[in-house]
């Protein structure tokens, strides 16, 4: 039996990195639209926070986009990848386990999963499994998946 564990901390680091990037970034666009709606008034834009505490505010992003990202990693330990006997075994997007053979595979394609980079194992009626890419020997995993979902 073959068994490809997820590298949660490593995706853990991705997420953190990828949410902070996009919350800091709204902030931004938020306080800039702001900023233009009320004629470049800095008094009027920042009436709810000070300046001062515009740091602050990007600390308590960065802890929640942490806080956020490990426990959604620590979620998809679960999401590992085990190949015996020809069957294939993991999750889908719902984190239900499905399992199928692999001569079963119809496609397997990169897919964006709410900003998590996923493989799609898609089997038809049988089902689909959904690999993140941060998983252990996945070089090895994706072309095994590769050459099933060419016929071989």
């Amino acid at each position: 039996m073959e068994v490809y564990e997820v590298k949660w901390k490593e995706l853990a680091k991705f997420m953190t990195r990828q949410l902070f990037v996009i919350l800091s970034f709204g902030f931004i666009v938020l306080m800039l639209v702001r900023l233009v709606s009320t004629g470049f008034d800095m008094a009027v834009t920042f009436e709810h926070i000070k300046l001062s505490h515009v740091p602050v505010v990007f600390f308590i992003i960065f802890v929640f986009s942490l806080t956020f990202a490990f426990l959604i990693s620590a979620l998809l330990k679960c999401a590992r990848v085990t190949i015996e006997n020809g069957v294939i075994t993991g999750r889908n997007y719902w984190l239900f386990k499905r399992s199928f053979e692999l001569v079963s595979i119809k496609k397997a394609f990169p897919f964006n999963s709410n900003g998590m980079p996923v493989v799609i194992v898609d089997a038809g009626k049988k089902g689909e499994i959904h690999i993140p890419v941060h998983i252990e020997k996945s070089e090895e995993l994706f072309a095994l998946l590769d050459n099933y979902q060419n016929g071989t």
